[in-house]
């Protein structure tokens, strides 16, 4: 068995799922509110022959007298920093500006975290997302407004809502202390694992400014991106060379080891 293939083959899986990252980085480069997804890599060595069990971080089949020096990815995460803020002049168009989510409930009652401040309201006047969810308030009650006779609707930088210079709610705007805890959702929504619901509580956020007629863009780079997909591209194309010289000398020993005895 040549050990160089199978190492090899485990570097082009790593380099396939960067690209998947990569591509779906890019496909969201205008998407409202999405956070970048990035990608760690590390190298699965051996195991001395006195460890019965796996390394910390180690997958865990990967067991006394194994040989393995094959990378893998270890995990992906999630770059949190804030996108540029583009005007579109919208009344129910908010861009939060500082630390926190908009915090928003479906029909099944399921919790969401975005920064997607893209609203709109219901025939009955309630405040919700382009995907149907209910923006929460500061209670985390759905928002309702009665617009029947709206003249005009300020939002401040706190989220207090004006109808006609009356104050009838304010759009919640909440955090968690741990950002670990949130899982991908969809393009631009998380939601807290649920392994974890028993640890992390969300609170309102005291570190931020709502901007009324503004959205919040893509954090993505778009140079960066494009840039590390012909990165991903080259080094996948070199493991595929890599994998067929292995495979050309084996054809080749086989041919004359096997040819000589």
């Amino acid at each position: 068995m040549n050990h160089g293939i199978y190492t090899i083959t485990a570097g082009a899986l790593a380099i396939e799922k960067k690209y998947q990252i990569v591509t779906n980085n890019l496909a969201n480069v205008n998407t409202t509110g999405f956070k970048e997804q990035k990608i760690s890599f590390a190298s699965m060595l051996p195991l001395d022959k006195n460890e019965s069990e796996a390394k910390e971080g180690y997958p865990p089949e990967i067991k006394k007298g194994i040989f393995n020096t094959f990378p893998y990815a270890t995990l992906t995460s999630t770059d949190f920093s804030e996108g540029s803020l583009k005007y579109t002049g919208n009344t129910f168009d908010f861009a939060i500006s500082g630390k926190g989510f908009f915090m928003v409930k479906d029909n099944k009652g399921r919790i969401y975290f975005t920064r997607d401040g893209s609203f709109k309201t219901t025939k009955d006047g309630y405040l919700i997302t382009n995907d149907g969810e209910k923006v929460l308030d500061v209670n985390q009650n759905p928002i309702k407004l009665d617009l029947t006779n709206a003249e005009y609707i300020n939002v401040d930088e706190k989220g207090n809502i004006y109808v006609n210079d009356e104050q009838v709610g304010q759009i919640g705007v909440w955090n968690v202390n741990d950002y670990s805890s949130l899982m991908r959702y969809g393009y631009n929504k998380f939601e807290i694992n649920p392994e974890l619901k028993n640890r992390v509580t969300p609170f309102l956020s005291n570190n931020y400014s709502l901007q009324q007629g503004y959205l919040e863009a893509s954090n993505v780079n778009l140079i960066k991106e494009m840039v590390s997909l012909i990165e991903v591209q080259r080094h996948y194309q070199a493991c595929q060379k890599v994998i067929t010289t292995i495979d050309s000398q084996l054809d080749s020993r086989a041919i004359n080891d096997v040819g000589r005895i």
